[in-house]
Order: C-alpha cells, then structure tokens, then sequence
C-alpha cells in the first residue's frame, strides 16, 4: 500500500496494542467508533477467525464495514473476514476483492454499487 502513496491505518475495535497470529502486537491508530469508514478512501478488513468471530457481535464493527460497502469504497478482505462482510450485507463486485486485488481496487469508487444500497432520485 505505501508502495503505492497510500498512508495506511490500522483500525480496531479499542486503541492501544493488536495481538497479531504470530504472538507480537502493533498499536493501532484509530478506533471503530472513533474513525469511522467515511473518513478513509478504501477498506481492508484482515482478521482471524476468532477475531471475526467477536466483531460479529461488536456493532461499530458491523455498521464500520456496511458504511464502508454503502459509500461505494473498495473493501479488501482475507477469507476469515468474510462472516462479517456477509453481516454487514456487502455483496460481490469490482469492489471487493481478496487482498491481493486491494491496491488496484482501492484507486477508485465503485459508482456502480449506488443502485444497489439506495434509490436514487
């Protein structure tokens, strides 16, 4: 991502310190509830399954990703994160990729997806 100018930021649930898989941790930069979707031009949502497993009952978390699929932004995901995706009602399309398809996906909106999460005028 910062190979290609963009100023990624770690989300989570509370601020302060991410356990990753591997045992270490990263302090995170914003909160769910503090940073909404909105204010960021694409979304990554990589989580473990355990992980997934609490966000799917945290509401920030819900609301975070179908605030990000509603404003038409890229949503990137690892295959644990897609129980959250699916609540949060995000539907396949250019926009949503695996993580390997991210970087190119988050250089746009996805216009197309209006119809498909408001009635336009």
């Amino acid at each position: 991502m910062k190979a290609a100018g963009a100023k990624p930021l770690l989300i989570a649930p509370k601020v302060g310190e991410v356990p990753l898989s591997d045992g270490s941790s990263v302090a995170a930069d914003a909160q769910l509830f503090g940073q909404p979707s909105v204010t960021v031009d694409a979304c990554a949502v990589v989580l473990s399954e355990a992980a997934c497993a609490k966000l799917l009952k945290e509401g920030a978390a819900i609301q975070w990703v179908m605030d990000a699929f509603g404003h038409l932004k890229a949503i990137g995901s690892n295959k644990a994160s897609k129980p959250l995706l699916d609540k949060a009602g995000v539907e396949e399309d250019d926009g949503v990729t695996d993580l390997k398809g991210f970087v190119a996906a988050a250089a746009k909106r996805y216009w197309d997806r209006e119809p498909k999460v408001r009635t336009l005028a």
